[in-house]
């Protein structure tokens, strides 16, 4: 026979463990409630992208150069995967890059986290990395060894991509962001903008995602 109060006590823990768990997404859904829908600031309400007085850009709770990735992860509520990737020359990342990727924050958005490795550091990492994976668009990626991902969670992060399962448009970012300091059009139905007060470089090409890329502002605002 089943002892009620066994019975009783799994109850009581189950109905704790979905208060936790709704908890959780209830709070991972508001720090990215702005990429849903909402890019318009509201007076007097606190913005959730800003730059200090040191410098620093603070977004989705990430505070770029200070921030290691085990808080980021925190502030993400999300583990993210953690890798060493080599981009071709004429890449706009080109060169050799420590990146976390976090596939999927509550509405399916994604980030990805450079980390801020010194030369030595990072030529340690390759040294005892796993042979290069070349994918089709020629970047190359190596998977870290385990004592390379406990040393990459203490690293901290430099710059954040945001990539919004919701589509924007130009008119969207200014109405967040404010009237950009540049446009640019590389190339037929790209566009880049900047917003140099946010630190933010967004990248819309038709029919594609947009990638918002966050990094330190050059200079005081």
């Amino acid at each position: 026979m089943n002892d009620p109060n066994t019975s009783a006590r799994r109850n009581i823990s189950d109905r704790f463990g979905l208060k936790l768990f709704l908890a959780a997404l209830a709070a991972t859904i508001a720090v990215f409630a702005w990429t849903s829908a909402h890019y318009q600031q509201h007076p007097g309400k606190k913005k959730d992208t800003w730059v200090d007085e040191h410098g620093r850009l603070h977004v989705l709770g990430i505070t770029l150069g200070t921030s290691t990735l085990r808080e980021a992860e925190v502030a993400l509520q999300s583990r993210s995967d953690v890798a060493l990737y080599i981009y071709p020359v004429g890449h706009p990342k080109a060169g050799q890059k420590l990146e976390a990727y976090f596939p999927a924050i509550a509405d399916q958005t994604r980030v990805i986290l450079r980390l801020d490795a010194t030369p030595a550091q990072m030529h340690q990492i390759e040294l005892r990395a796993t042979r290069p994976h070349l994918y089709p668009n020629a970047v190359a990626r190596s998977d870290l060894a385990p004592e390379d991902n406990l040393l990459a969670y203490q690293l901290p992060v430099t710059e954040l991509t945001l990539i919004p399962s919701t589509a924007l448009n130009t008119e969207a970012l200014n109405a967040r962001f404010g009237t950009p300091s540049r446009i640019e059009h590389p190339e037929q139905k790209k566009t880049l903008l900047y917003y140099p007060g946010s630190g933010l470089v967004a990248t819309l090409v038709e029919g594609e995602p947009a990638e918002l890329h966050f990094s330190n502002p050059a200079g005081p605002f």
